[in-house]
């Protein structure tokens, strides 16, 4: 897939830019503000090199990156941020419920031994709910949407009406799994419907196309909101038909699959 930009108002200076994951990783996400940028879920640790190769030309010119943003502690999130991180001479954040599994390396609570793979460290600095970034044109809060994980976050960006998932929303046809170490269901309902609250204009998924329009969105958001609820009427099993995700797998299949 071709890297895809996008320009959120052209009267404004702030470029998000999505790079989409190779092979496991996640979407990395960049925010390059008219002071300082950032850069979002650089993904595993495998394809680092490849990945500060993608993002070196969207930086000229632009603002120096600060920070490395973390949605949540794993490994196809979160991997590479320590090489980025001495690259660019920029801080690690990640909600504060995170920094002891990846200060430590944790393999499992990070996922990466389901990836057959050592989690590489990283010293994170840990934010709070309804923190802030500020990068000159634009102020980025953190808002807590536990779920996925325990220590899961969202990016708001409330000027543009942007919202930045991670895993909390992988796709708009693939809903997040909760059954992963530190998730959990009713959390996961409770954090969708707060995005719903602030009545996004965008969602940037964690792996698929954003999700454009308010109507859109909301027709998203519900389908996932709702898909949440019936697991857990169900105490947690998948509907019938849908398929068993693989152990590297961080959403789940509809069957039959979501328009």
């Amino acid at each position: 897939m071709a890297i895809v930009g996008m320009r959120i108002n052209r009267g404004l200076q702030l470029r998000l830019i999505r790079l989409p994951g190779i092979h496991h990783d996640s979407a990395c996400i960049l925010l390059l503000g008219s002071t300082s940028s950032a850069i979002i879920d650089p993904g595993t640790s495998w394809y680092q090199v490849n990945v500060e190769a993608r993002i070196a030309p969207h930086l000229e010119g632009r603002a120096a990156v600060e920070h490395i943003l973390l949605t949540h502690r794993h490994f196809d999130s979160a991997g590479a941020a320590s090489h980025l991180s001495v690259i660019h001479g920029a801080d690690i954040r990640v909600h504060m419920a995170a920094t002891n599994a990846l200060s430590s390396g944790d393999p499992f609570t990070t996922w990466a031994s389901r990836y057959d793979s050592d989690m590489p460290i990283v010293d994170a600095e840990g934010f709070e709910e309804g923190e802030s970034i500020d990068l000159g044109d634009t102020i980025v809060e953190v808002i807590h949407t536990p779920g996925h994980t325990v220590d899961s976050v969202c990016f708001h960006i409330a000027d543009r009406g942007a919202v930045i998932c991670g895993d909390t929303i992988p796709s708009a046809s693939h809903p997040s799994r909760a059954d992963m170490p530190t998730g959990n269901l009713i959390e996961l309902a409770e954090s969708l419907e707060k995005i719903r609250a602030l009545k996004p204009k965008l969602l940037v998924c964690g792996r698929g196309e954003p999700v454009k329009g308010s109507d859109a969105v909301d027709a998203v958001l519900s389908q996932h909101i709702e898909s949440v609820e019936q697991r857990i009427e169900s105490q947690g099993a998948l509907p019938d038909g849908w398929p068993k995700p693989a152990p590297t797998c961080h959403w789940l299949t509809p069957e039959p699959a979501w328009d």
